[in-house]
C-alpha cells in the first residue's frame, strides 16, 4: 500500500510538472507574440511619424495657398470700397484668377488604417495618443472633407461668374507651384457694372470668409499633428 501511494504522489509530481511545463510553454509563447506585436506597432508609429511630417508640409503649403487667396479677396473688396482707386485692372484680373481657394488637404490614412486592421491601435499604451489620433483621422477628417467640398462648390461658382462676366482668356504655367501650376491673364473685357455689383461684392466677401474657416481647420489640424507627434516619439520610447 506503502509503495502504491507513493507512485501515485510520483504520477501527481510527474503530471504538476508536466502542467506547469505546458503553462509556461503557452506563457512564454504568448509574451513571444506579444513582442512581436509591440514591434509591429513600434514599426507602424514609426511609418506614422514620417507620414505626419509629410502631412504637415502639405498643411503649410495648402494653408499659405489659403492665406494668399483670403489676401486677394481682401485687397479686391478694399478697391471695390474705393471706387477702383488702389488696383489697375491688371491687377484685379491677376489677383482673381490667383485665388486658388479650391485647394483641398488630403491626409495620408494609410498607416492609421494599418494600426486599426493588424490590432496595433489596441497596443498602443498613450492613452492621448490614441484619442488625437481617432481625432485626427475621424471627426476632423470628416470635417475637412465637408469643408473642402463646400469650398470646391463655391470656387466653381467664383470661376464660373468671374470667366463669364469679364471673359477671361488664360494661359497655364504648369512648371510654377508646388501642387498646381499658376494660371496667367492673356486677356479680358473689364466689366465695371459688374464689378461694382452687389453681387460679386456678396461673392467675394463669401470667398473671404470660406478661406478664413478653412484657414482655422487647417491649423486646427496641424496642432493635432504636432501633439500626436510628440505623443508617438513617447511611444516608442517606452
Amino acid at each position: 500500500m506503502k509503495f502504491e501511494g507513493k507512485k501515485i504522489q510520483s504520477y501527481g509530481v510527474e503530471s504538476l510538472v508536466i502542467l506547469f511545463s505546458i503553462i509556461l510553454s503557452f506563457y512564454i509563447e504568448g509574451q513571444r507574440d506579444l513582442n512581436n506585436k509591440r514591434l509591429d506597432k513600434n514599426k507602424l508609429i514609426t511609418d506614422l511619424i514620417n507620414t505626419i511630417d509629410e502631412d504637415l508640409n502639405q498643411l503649410n503649403y495648402i494653408n499659405k495657398v489659403v492665406m494668399g487667396a483670403v489676401k486677394n479677396f481682401n485687397e479686391i473688396l478694399l478697391d471695390i470700397d474705393s471706387e477702383n482707386k488702389t488696383l489697375s485692372r491688371s491687377e484685379i484680373m491677376t489677383k482673381m484668377i490667383a485665388n486658388n481657394i479650391g485647394i483641398s488637404f488630403f491626409p495620408q490614412e494609410g498607416i492609421f488604417n494599418q494600426l486599426i486592421a493588424t490590432g496595433s491601435f489596441e497596443l498602443i499604451e498613450n492613452q492621448e495618443l490614441k484619442s488625437l489620433l481617432l481625432e485626427i483621422y475621424n471627426h476632423q477628417n470628416n470635417r475637412n472633407y465637408a469643408t473642402s467640398y463646400q469650398i470646391d462648390l463655391f470656387s466653381i461658382k467664383f470661376n464660373e461668374r468671374v470667366y463669364n462676366n469679364f471673359r477671361l482668356n488664360t494661359e497655364y504655367n504648369y512648371r510654377e507651384g508646388e501642387i498646381y501650376g499658376r494660371p496667367i491673364v492673356k486677356s479680358y473685357t473689364f466689366n465695371e457694372k459688374y464689378y461694382f455689383s452687389n453681387e460679386f461684392y456678396g461673392l467675394l466677401s463669401e470667398g473671404k470668409q470660406n478661406g478664413n474657416d478653412y484657414i482655422r481647420l487647417l491649423d486646427d489640424i496641424s496642432e493635432n499633428y504636432k501633439q500626436a507627434r510628440i505623443y508617438a516619439q513617447y511611444e516608442i520610447k517606452d
